[in-house]
């Protein structure tokens, strides 16, 4: 029979009474539940099983010509932007993000095809086709994806390291060295490979709808990560800016290398070429931080001060003639028009599979992030697993036309958030100008310094290099966080960027255990004066009636450590926890050996005590023992036997015990572990104020 329950919360407190003053009262109204009776009362009556076949056929019957149509078409989200596009409301918005976001392609293909050891004219077919493809499938209008840093820095490790590998056979075969075309060659069929097999792998998983994996990928571990990789790429450009020749170091440590090469060959530098990259990072700080940052709530667009740069010291470069008369390197000839579509070449697909995977989840993991910032920003929804679809695609098609890995870039995708692009058509002008640089305009550029490539890549890494002033805000906020951030970066600085992801993920899963290890249980019990429950060393509540807060889940790595917590702390108020923590264990040990002579009554636990040792523990108080497993939604095998150990134990010492709290996965493991044939259901409650409800009034007032 059910009971009616009504209680007056009264948070409202007299004269007398020290506890602060509040006005509130809280008043609950409803039946007192087990877990038996909640389930019968409020059935999910969706929860029922179904086969597999019952699946397929339910399936079968919705797939309508209709529906069909309707799934194919919700892989091209363009189409819905198309028809629903308000020209009026969207097209100024769009045009002028677009405009404004292609001023920054440009410099940007040029400079990391440069990054990546390729041509210039690589990183503009990496810019076209992912544009225009993410334009086509992604879901963010604020996405721009393309040519990245970190893409391309990742993308030079595995073409410098087949490059070698290729000089090397070519030494030892008939010791003549091969030409700068035929290791172009080399890099160029290896950064294909590469984006197919990235792209391949981001695609299977949009189809397969592995979006939800983005919750594993911590925020301080992408930060890590990210700033790192901006070190690396920033010093990646020294000899650009310098005009210094080094060796092409690989491995853990290469970056410490680079730099001691770097400072013993300091007298190298072509002094120009230093003058020149020291101008234009002074010129492009000035205007990106004075005034497009300071006044950026005034402009309509920002400076375009990269494409500024790029044409005023080529033309500058042109008519002073910096190669021939400072011996200051320069683009060189950009090959006019697309190259024929080739199918990437995989004869040395082992040697560089798992580079490609730490490039996909990279190109996931930051692009992902990008897209949740701006929908955060501008309150939008983004399909996690269509943007999946979408970088597959772009990569998986570029790789056809002598592209790179491409990700989202994060200083064009915020230029595209602040100028309030509307829908991905934004990319439409793109798109042409692109084509237009890729056709005609990349002739004009031949004379473009690669020092001032070096020195825009460079300045492009400030914000993420200033990521470092976030360091003591993060400590202050959790020292997990920090320990993950710093971990990764400092083993990426110091190694390099593949043992630096290693060491972040490991770090980040370690620290998932930790936390559970460190997760502190804690005793409850009733106030005297209402219906709250108090921490037991803060408040000398009601003694009779002791809550157990399971504080995480319960499996093999944390239920030995809260058994211990368990014994230590109750019951406190008959013994001294260590001779309750002693009893307890005597207990286990004695019912190993008499289990098969336990008596059981109507399928419960017998309350006889299991030896005589159990005389001297319980007093003339009668406790009340509640387990709330409400933070326990699951539960092993070693977790269910120290579960059932406990039950045993406490009420071999004549303690009423009862669970409360028990998610529906956690009642099915504990079904299916046989713990009910000697624990009665009819003790499993709702809540712990419905056990409290159901005591007699003097074990629990």
């Amino acid at each position: 029979m059910e009971i009616e329950r009504e209680r007056l919360l009264n948070i409202a407190s007299d004269d007398k009474d020290v506890r602060p003053k509040h006005t509130a009262q809280v008043l609950i109204t409803r039946n007192v539940y087990t877990q038996d009776q909640y389930d019968a009362t409020y059935a999910d009556s969706n929860a029922t099983k179904s086969t597999l076949m019952t699946c397929v056929k339910k399936k079968l019957k919705i797939c309508s010509p209709n529906k069909i149509c309707e799934i194919v078409l919700s892989y091209f989200p363009c189409v819905y932007f198309v028809r629903n596009y308000n020209i009026k409301k969207y097209i100024a918005w769009d045009l002028l993000s677009g405009i404004t976001v292609s001023f920054m392609h440009l410099p940007m293909a040029l400079g990391f095809g440069i990054l990546a050891t390729l041509r210039p004219v690589h990183g503009l077919y990496t810019t076209f086709f992912s544009v225009l493809v993410y334009m086509i499938l992604g879901t963010s209008p604020h996405v721009s994806f393309g040519t990245n840093a970190v893409m391309a820095l990742l993308t030079q490790t595995v073409v410098e390291r087949e490059a070698g590998i290729f000089i090397d056979e070519r030494s030892a075969a008939n010791g003549t060295a091969p030409t700068e075309d035929e290791i172009m060659e080399v890099k160029t069929g290896a950064a294909m490979a590469c984006c197919f097999i990235v792209g391949a792998i981001l695609l299977t998983m949009g189809l397969l709808k592995l979006g939800f994996i983005t919750t594993y990928l911590s925020t301080s571990f992408v930060g890590g990560f990210t700033t790192a990789s901006a070190v690396h790429i920033a010093t990646s450009q020294l000899p650009k800016v310098t005009g210094i020749t080094l060796t092409n170091h690989a491995g853990a440590g290469k970056l410490i290398f680079t730099y001691i090469e770097i400072f013993s060959k300091i007298g190298d530098a072509n002094v120009a070429a230093v003058i020149i990259g020291v101008i234009c990072m002074a010129v492009l700080l000035f205007v990106k931080i004075c005034i497009n940052e300071r006044f950026k709530s005034k402009m309509k667009m920002p400076v375009p001060i990269d494409l500024i740069v790029v044409v005023v010291v080529t033309i500058i470069s042109h008519f002073a003639k910096f190669y021939d008369k400072f011996n200051v390197k320069v683009v060189g000839e950009i090959p006019s028009g697309f190259t024929v579509p080739d199918v990437p070449h995989f004869h040395n697909l082992d040697a560089f599979i798992m580079d490609a995977v730490v490039i996909a989840v990279m190109s996931f993991a930051l692009s992902i992030s990008m897209a949740k910032h701006c929908a955060v920003i501008h309150g939008i929804d983004i399909d996690d697993n269509q943007e999946l679809v979408a970088y597959g695609a772009s990569n998986l098609i570029g790789s056809f036309f002598h592209a790179f890995p491409a990700a989202a870039a994060p200083p064009r995708t915020m230029i595209l958030s602040s100028l309030g692009a509307k829908t991905t058509l934004h990319a439409v002008p793109t798109v042409v100008f692109i084509v237009l640089v890729i056709l005609v305009i990349g002739q004009l550029f031949v004379s473009l310094p690669m020092t001032v490539l070096g020195a825009m890549i460079i300045v492009s890494m400030k914000d993420l290099l200033l990521q470092y002033q976030n360091l003591p805000r993060i400590w202050r906020i959790n020292k997990y966080d920090f320990a993950i951030w710093m971990t990764t970066n400092v083993v990426s600085v110091l190694a390099d960027l593949k043992y630096g992801i290693i060491a972040g993920i490991g770090v980040s899963i370690f620290l998932v255990v930790v936390r559970d290890q460190c997760a502190k249980a804690s005793i409850a019990t009733v106030a005297e004066n209402e219906d709250v429950l108090v921490n037991v060393k803060a408040f000398d509540g009601n003694a009779h009636v002791k809550v157990f807060r399971i504080p995480t889940n319960l499996y093999f790595a944390t239920c030995e450590r809260i058994k211990s917590e368990l014994f230590k702390r109750v019951p406190s108020s008959i013994q001294k926890p260590r001779t309750i923590h002693a009893d307890l264990h005597k207990a286990f040990n004695i019912d190993k050996n008499i289990e098969h002579n336990d008596t059981h009554k109507n399928g419960e636990i017998s309350t006889a005590k299991p030896a005589d040792n159990f005389e001297n523990v319980v007093d003339e108080e009668h406790i009340v023992l509640v387990i709330d497993c409400l933070r326990v939604s699951y539960i092993d095998m070693a977790g269910l036997g120290i579960l059932v150990q406990i039950v045993k134990a406490y009420k071999g010492m004549g303690m009423d015990v009862y669970l409360t709290g028990l998610h529906q996965s956690v009642i099915e493991t504990l079904t299916n572990g046989d713990f009910f044939k000697s624990f009665p259901r009819s003790d499993v409650y709702y809540d712990v104020f419905d056990v409290l409800e159901m005591l007699p009034k003097t074990s629990n007032m």
